[in-house]
C-alpha cells in the first residue's frame, strides 16, 4: 500500500517519524520536514513501518549520499548533512530524557561534532568485519544476515583502511573458494594515537590488531602460518588471533595479543578483547569534558564504574586522592593494572575485578565512602542493583558517560528516583558520526548539591 505522508521527527534508531490513521509511521532514509510517497511494508497495533519510494518536497538538510554502499550497513544518516545530525542528536537526547528519564526541564548542551579541521568520516580505529557464504567480506546489512561486500570502509581510520585491503586481499588467496566456509569474519584494530595520527587524512603505518574469527565447525590447519601470511601484506600488524580453530586449538597467538595506544599523553595497553572507544578524537573530547563536569578534588575518593582498560581512571587519578576502578571483564582488568603502572599511577589505583553491583556492595558493607563516581556502562545500562549500591553510598557527584540515550534515562529516572539525585545537565558528543548512535555525558548531583 503506497501512501503520501508528512515526516516530523526523528527517532532513536535512525528513523524518520511521520503519522497514518492515527499510528506512527517510521520510515528508514527521510528527514523531518519532508513530504515523502512511501510503501506500508509493517502494521502493528501502535505503529507502521514503510519503505521511502519518492521524496515529493525534500528538506533543507538533504544531501546527496558520499557512500551509498554503506546506507544499509550502519550510515543510517549520511543522507543529512553533518550540522544537522549534530542538532538532531541532541534533540532526540532531551526528547527521551522527558519522555523516558521523567527530567522534563533537561538541560541538553549543543551536540559537540567532530573537532574543526576533522572530516566526520574515516574516525574509526576498530571495526568488525563480515564474512559471508560466498566468500563476500564487509558488513552485514541491517536487520538482516547478508554481508555488503566492501572493497573501502569510509567510517575506518585512512591507515587502518589499508591493511583492511591487505588483509581483505590475503584472505581472499589464501582460502579461495573456501574463505565462506572456512571464516565468520575478523577484527580490525588500530593504536591511532600511538603514532599521533590526529588529522585523519593520515595513511602512515599505525600498530595493529587482528583476530580472526573461524566458523564455527571448521579447522584451520596451520594457523600459524596463516598469520604470518597475513603479516607478510601488513607489516604494521603488531599480533593475529585465531580464534575458534577447529577441535585441537581454542586460540591462537602470533606475535601481541594487545596494542599500546596514546589518548591525551597518557599510555593505555588494550588486550584483543577488551573495550576502548573507536572514535580518538572525540575519546580525547569526550574525556575532558567528563573531567570538568565532575571535577575532581585532590582529596577526594573517585569511583570508575564499568572502567574497562582504565582510561577514565588515568585522568581522574591525575586530579583525585584515590580511584577505585572496577570492571568485570578480567582481560580488561590486566589491562587497567598495566596501564597504572605505566602511567605511574599504581599507588593512586585501586582496580577491582567483579559487577559494579557487587564491588559496590563490599565498599557499602565496610563502610568505606566514596565522594564522586564516574560510571561508563555498556549499551544495555547499568544493573538495577548497581543504580541502588550507588545511590545508598550517595557520592556527591555522579557523571554517567553514555552510549545508548534510551538507556540513560531509564538509568537516570532510577537515580533522580525520590529526589534523590537531580540532573545537572547532559552534553552529547558525536562519538559516530553518520550513523544513530549517540554518546553523551551527564552530570548529576545529590540533593541540595548544585
Amino acid at each position: 500500500m503506497n501512501i503520501d505522508v508528512e515526516l516530523t521527527d526523528l527517532a532513536y534508531g535512525g528513523d524518520a517519524v511521520g503519522r497514518y490513521e492515527g499510528r506512527v509511521l517510521f520510515v528508514p532514509g527521510g528527514i523531518p520536514g519532508e513530504r515523502v510517497r512511501v510503501e506500508i511494508v509493517e502494521e502493528r497495533r501502535g505503529h507502521a513501518r514503510a519503505t521511502l519510494l519518492e521524496i515529493l518536497r525534500p528538506a533543507p538538510e538533504r544531501i546527496e549520499p558520499p557512500y551509498p554502499l554503506l546506507i544499509d550497513s550502519g550510515c543510517q544518516w549520511e543522507h543529512i548533512a553533518y550540522p544537522a545530525q549534530l542538532a538532531w542528536k541532541a534533540h532526540i537526547v532531551r526528547q527521551l530524557l522527558m519522555r523516558i528519564g521523567r527530567q522534563p526541564d533537561a538541560v541538553v548542551y549543543p551536540t559537540l561534532g567532530m573537532p574543526k579541521g576533522l572530516t566526520p568520516w574515516h574516525y574509526r580505529n576498530i571495526a568488525l568485519f563480515s564474512v559471508g557464504p560466498a566468500g563476500e567480506i564487509g558488513l552485514k546489512l541491517t536487520d538482516s544476515h547478508d554481508i555488503q561486500d566492501i572493497e573501502d570502509y569510509a567510517l575506518l581510520h585512512p591507515a587502518l583502511n589499508v591493511i583492511y585491503q591487505g588483509v581483505r586481499s590475503k584472505l581472499k588467496e589464501y582460502f579461495g573458494d573456501m574463505l565462506g566456509e572456512m571464516m565468520q569474519g575478523f577484527t580490525l584494530r588500530g593504536a591511532v594515537g600511538a603514532v599521533g595520527l590526529a588529522n585523519t587524512d593520515d595513511v602512515k603505518e599505525i600498530p595493529a590488531l587482528l583476530t580472526i574469527h573461524a566458523r564455527p565447525g571448521s579447522f584451520i590447519e596451520d594457523p600459524q602460518r596463516l598469520a604470518q601470511e597475513i603479516q607478510s601484506v601488513a607489516r604494521s600488524i603488531v599480533g593475529v588471533i585465531v580464534e575458534r580453530v577447529g577441535v585441537r586449538y581454542g586460540r591462537v597467538v602470533e606475535g601481541q595479543e594487545f596494542l599500546t595506544d596514546k589518548v591525551l599523553g597518557r599510555t593505555f595497553r588494550v588486550s584483543a578483547d577488551s573495550f576502548f572507544q573507536v572514535n580518538l578524537a572525540q575519546t580525547e573530547t569526550l574525556i575532558e569534558k567528563a573531567i570538568q563536569m565532575i571535577d575532581p578534588r585532590h582529596d577526594e575518593i573517585a569511583l570508575d564504574g564499568y572502567s574497562g582498560v582504565g582510561l577514565f581512571s588515568a585522568f581522574l587519578a591525575s586530579r583525585a586522592q584515590r580511584v577505585i576502578a572496577v570492571e568485570s571483564q578480567p582481560c580488561a582488568v590486566m589491562d587497567a593494572r598495566a596501564n597504572a603502572v605505566l602511567n605511574n599511577q599504581q599507588n593512586k589505583i585501586l582496580a577491582y575485578e567483579g559487577t559494579l553491583e557487587r564491588v559496590l556492595g563490599q565498599i557499602s558493607y565496610r563502610r568505606e565512602h566514596i565522594d564522586i563516581a564516574l560510571i561508563d556502562p555498556p549499551r544495555a545500562g547499568c544493573h538495577p542493583k548497581a543504580i541502588q549500591a550507588l545511590r545508598a553510598i550517595g557520592p556527591h557527584h555522579i557523571c554517567y558517560v553514555s552510549c545508548d540515550p534510551s538507556t540513560l534515562a531509564r538509568d537516570i529516572a532510577a537515580l533522580c528516583g525520590d529526589d534523590r539525585y537531580h540532573l545537572v545537565a547532559t552534553q552529547p558528543v558525536d562519538m559516530f558520526p553518520q550513523t544513530y548512535h549517540i554518546e553523551s555525558v551527564s552530570l548529576l548531583a545529590r540533593s541540595g548539591i548544585r
